[in-house]
């Protein structure tokens, strides 16, 4: 389990979205609507977007038995960050949007959840052309 390459992809989302929760409400200046995650700071802080998302990785992390499920609970996460993504540039100029902190996050995520939805389907491919040589 822990051997294997998108494990850490996993465990980096998990800690990327701790340190958000840790961090994001310690500091006032970021915590007016304006700064970071800007319009999709409501959110986050009242429907425990980063608590949840953190807790569906690590959750996922521990089914390497399954990894087709592992696969579908990544994109279904890609799509409620791609949901996220869209809330951060609404109503706002697209210059405030491109500058935002929050653009980092997104763009961070999406990039560990590709690798790791590519590591996964190596692993399901290397296992599926082993059954064939049995």
């Amino acid at each position: 389990m822990i051997q294997r390459i998108q494990t850490i992809y996993m465990s980096l989302l998990v800690m990327i979205n701790l340190f958000l929760i840790v961090f994001i409400d310690n500091d006032p200046e970021i915590s007016l609507p304006e700064s970071i995650f800007g319009n999709f700071r409501p959110y986050i802080n009242e429907f425990f977007f980063l608590e949840i998302l953190a807790f569906i990785f690590l959750i996922n992390i521990f089914l390497f038995s399954k990894p087709k499920f592992q696969i579908n609970i990544l994109k279904i996460s890609s799509i409620v960050l791609l949901l996220g993504l869209f809330s951060l540039f609404d109503e706002r100029p697209l210059k405030t949007s491109i500058t935002d902190p929050g653009l980092i996050y997104f763009s961070l995520s999406f990039f560990l959840i590709f690798m790791s939805v590519n590591a996964i389907s190596k692993d399901v491919s290397i296992i599926n052309s082993s059954n064939r040589i049995r």
